[in-house]
């Protein structure tokens, strides 16, 4: 899938472009972190690090492991969620991923963490394999399926939960509101509360205006997506093209098919759409969705074992001066160290040469954090 915000030329000569992932590939890339203005959506990776997991081998891990349902945990009103798990050993971490991605987004870093411990990647309501909701997906309809998966019995608690982006509000609010259920977290380039309110008020009025537009706009090509998912016609040959597939396609076939099959299905359309509408989309109190719901969420982390990972490469905003952008930089990184402060053991880290997926760009970074943070539980 591939947004056409007005913001933004992504350089293919197009008058409305493509908004891309903050590492510069397309798939699904579209309501990709603004800097964290819009949560993260789908992919990927850099042109080097798609080109390492296109190989033979790594096509194999994704089809047989991401391609196909593995463990269908029953949640509520008869729904499944879908759960992928490699390893052995406690405590077990589950991997969750951002806006419009999947279990696949841990392709470079689970196999290796299942080396040393059960390691596990489940999907959202809608998303994978997971069946869809005729829910919210909001961060209390979140925590309720979370919920359901960690007391099912199908992986041990207390875990550490690793999650990147939009679930990075995800997991902070789980821990919040059951911390015995949680023995350490890692956090890879998160979202956090209030985040599109405070870039808005640091970039000032005639930014955030246009930031408020792009929102908009981004609704409305959501809208379009799920009428075509609805109506059959993203599985037709006609709309193979559409920008509501994996256009560009991902350059791992493994992982492109997977983004097109999700693609076409109407509960994937609008799991997406509610997840950004309810991240993004500031109501008549100036708060999103998400906003207020996460902070009706008291408390603080303890002492819980806690790394926070920033991406190190700025991002690029068309629309923005450099001051603008800058001030949204500097409130992306204060909200990633109050994240870090909720625990007297949380720490912040910016990862040299990283983009938003720093799990994809940098993987050896986040598998060191986590096993920093799984030897710090066990003690």
């Amino acid at each position: 899938m591939t947004l056409r915000p007005a913001l933004h030329n992504g350089g293919r000569g197009k008058q409305v472009a493509k908004f891309r992932a903050l590492s510069g590939r397309g798939v699904s890339a579209a309501l990709s972190t603004w800097l964290g203005f819009a949560l993260s959506i789908g992919l990927p990776a850099t042109s080097a690090s798609s080109a390492r997991m296109a190989d033979p081998a790594a096509r194999s891990f994704v089809s047989s492991h991401y391609g196909r349902a593995q463990i269908l945990v029953p949640v509520a009103k008869g729904r499944r969620i879908n759960m992928v798990c490699l390893g052995k050993g406690q405590p077990a971490v589950l991997f969750m991923s951002g806006l419009g991605g999947g279990s696949f987004d841990w392709r470079r870093v689970q196999p290796e963490v299942g080396r040393n411990t059960r390691a596990c990647a489940y999907d959202r309501a809608g998303y994978g394999f997971s069946d869809p909701t005729s829910e919210k997906s909001d961060v209390e309809h979140a925590l309720l399926d979370l919920h359901a998966l960690l007391h099912s019995g199908g992986i041990a608690r207390p875990v550490v939960l690793v999650a990147h982006s939009l679930a990075g509000i995800y997991a902070v609010a789980y821990a919040k509101r059951y911390p015995g259920d949680v023995a350490g977290m890692v956090l890879v380039d998160p979202a956090f509360p209030n985040q599109t309110r405070l870039i808005a008020d640091a970039v000032g009025s005639a930014a955030a205006t246009k930031l408020a537009a792009s929102t908009a706009e981004t609704m409305s090509f959501l809208d379009r997506c799920v009428t075509l998912a609805d109506s059959g016609r993203l599985s037709l040959p006609t709309e193979a093209s559409s920008d509501c597939l994996d256009n560009p396609a991902d350059p791992d076939p493994a992982v492109h098919r997977e983004r097109d099959r999700a693609a076409k299905i109407a509960g994937y359309q609008r799991a997406i759409r509610s997840e950004y509408q309810d991240a993004n989309v500031l109501g008549a109190n100036g708060r999103t969705i998400d906003d207020v719901q996460s902070d009706a969420i008291p408390g603080d982390l303890g002492s819980l074992p806690l790394a926070v990972l920033t991406r190190g490469n700025k991002g690029a905003l068309s629309g923005l001066s450099p001051a603008e952008i800058e001030r949204s930089e500097t409130v992306w990184q204060a909200g990633h160290d109050r994240l870090a402060a909720l625990s007297r053991l949380g720490t912040n880290e910016i990862v040299p040469g990283a983009d938003h997926f720093i799990q994809l760009d940098r993987p050896a970074t986040v598998i060191e954090r986590i096993r920093g943070v799984l030897e710090k539980a066990r003690r």
